[in-house]
């Protein structure tokens, strides 16, 4: 069976999409692997060694060359590179306002690939060459992807199915916004015709299943993040608590909470500061996040790195936010990162209101330290610093929780049989290797 992965970002090693839609397929023969994305990033894993790229940049100037694209093979994986994003200057601070998502920013890029030209001659020919047997779209929050996965599926007479990693269309976070609803109706209007035509999708968490199933009516499976490992890692501790990726949708107050309360703990081998690592660039964030504040900032590591870091942690990091607002946009997300957490070994402290699933998740299951806002962070963590039979425990849960959910190859071959069940209703697919 030959899979045709269609997403914003690239297979990778370090990115949170990127590693979640690895950790998807890994173990599977890169020859049946190939994947189309849009934005300006480098293949850094080698899971697939066939990808077709066309950036925004390019789409714009297809408007008026028609044309646009690029193949990437084996020879041009980075597989050492800390970052996939390739973006620099001007470009790159582009790029980071259009990350506001306004409703101008939805009309222009849903414009601009619309009147662009990514449906070429070029595009057709590695599809030829490939023949996938079926389409998985990692959904996000522009129409035009969804537009292009359907459009790809259909021209191929190939079943579409699609993972849904986050809340893009109970919560609009533009309705009080010009021209918000208006954007939102569009792209519900989109998503439900991509949907209408997609055999199943795959839902981060049960309650996304439910609720997403009786908006669209389509059947589901649930798909937990597999963790990228399957036994602890194997580090010798230090007195060190990690932070670990991205600070959007407001993380890094929630960092400067917990580094501030963590000044004030008067604990035996309490750590000075919460080490965080990331590639945030803005300077707004970067201004709070300073050892004033009880952080450290270290900027992006390499995904090795990565889990020496989580290894050698006396404890690592999940957070969201308290903010209202915030609260509803990630109410049914349950963070790339976690399935790591949970199957390293190293205690997870988890920060943020119980009602978002990812606390929830943490709390049902006893796997982490789960500090609410009716909780004092400062007490919190001076007893999670002191008491070693409080994190033993802690890890003892969080790895049956990995073990019961996370487990990679459980995971894949449920992802695998269930779009092998899809392809062969469309006679495609000639079985799992």
């Amino acid at each position: 069976m030959k899979i045709l992965v269609v997403s914003h970002n690239v297979f990778s090693k370090t990115s949170n999409v990127g590693k979640t839609l690895s950790a998807y397929f890994r173990g599977v023969d890169s020859k049946d692997m190939a994947q189309f994305y849009i934005h300006s990033e480098i293949p850094t894993d080698d899971i697939c060694e066939n990808y077709y790229r066309i950036t925004d940049k390019e789409a714009i100037k297809s408007v008026f060359t028609r044309r646009s694209g690029r193949v990437f093979g084996k020879d041009d994986i980075k597989l050492d590179a800390a970052d996939t994003r390739t973006d620099t200057g001007n470009t790159a601070k582009l790029y980071q306002k259009a990350r506001s998502k306004r409703p101008f920013i939805y009309f222009a890029r849903n414009t601009w690939w619309s009147l662009g030209k990514w449906n070429t001659k070029r595009l057709r020919a590695w599809l030829d060459e490939f023949d996938p047997d079926i389409v998985f779209f990692a959904s996000g929050d522009y129409a035009f992807m969804y537009k292009i996965a359907e459009k790809i599926a259909r021209m191929r007479k190939i079943p579409l199915v699609v993972s849904c990693m986050d809340d893009y269309y109970f919560y609009n976070k533009n309705e009080k916004r010009f021209g918000g609803k208006l954007m939102h109706r569009r792209f519900m209007k989109r998503v439900k015709k991509t949907m209408s035509y997609a055999t199943c999708f795959y839902p981060i968490c049960e309650k996304m299943g439910r609720d997403y199933s009786e908006l669209f009516g389509k059947p589901y499976h649930t798909l937990c993040t597999p963790s990228t490992f399957s036994e602890p890692l194997r580090y010798e501790k230090d007195n060190s608590i990690s932070y670990i990726g991205n600070l959007g949708y407001k993380r890094f107050l929630q960092l400067v909470q917990l580094g501030r309360a963590l000044k004030t703990v008067d604990a035996e081998g309490k750590p000075e500061f919460i080490d965080v690592y990331s590639g945030e660039t803005r300077e707004e964030r970067l201004a709070l996040l300073t050892e004033e504040n009880g952080i450290r900032f270290h900027g992006s590591i390499p995904a090795d790195r990565v889990l020496e870091v989580i290894g050698r942690s006396m404890a690592v990091i999940h957070t969201e936010s308290f903010d209202a607002r915030t609260r509803k946009m990630v109410a049914y997300s349950v963070s790339t990162k976690i399935a790591d957490s949970l199957a390293s070994g190293t205690p997870l402290i988890a920060y943020g209101p119980a009602e978002v699933a990812s606390i929830d998740y943490l709390i049902e299951n006893k796997a982490a330290l789960c500090i609410t806002e009716d909780d004092d962070p400062a007490a919190a963590l001076r007893e999670f610093i002191e008491n070693r039979e409080l994190r033993e425990k802690t890890v003892e849960s969080a790895l049956a929780l990995a073990r019961k959910n996370h487990d990679p190859e459980k995971n894949r071959r449920m992802l695998l049989d269930t779009m092998a069940e899809a392809a062969r209703e469309f006679g495609r697919g000639q079985g799992i290797k």
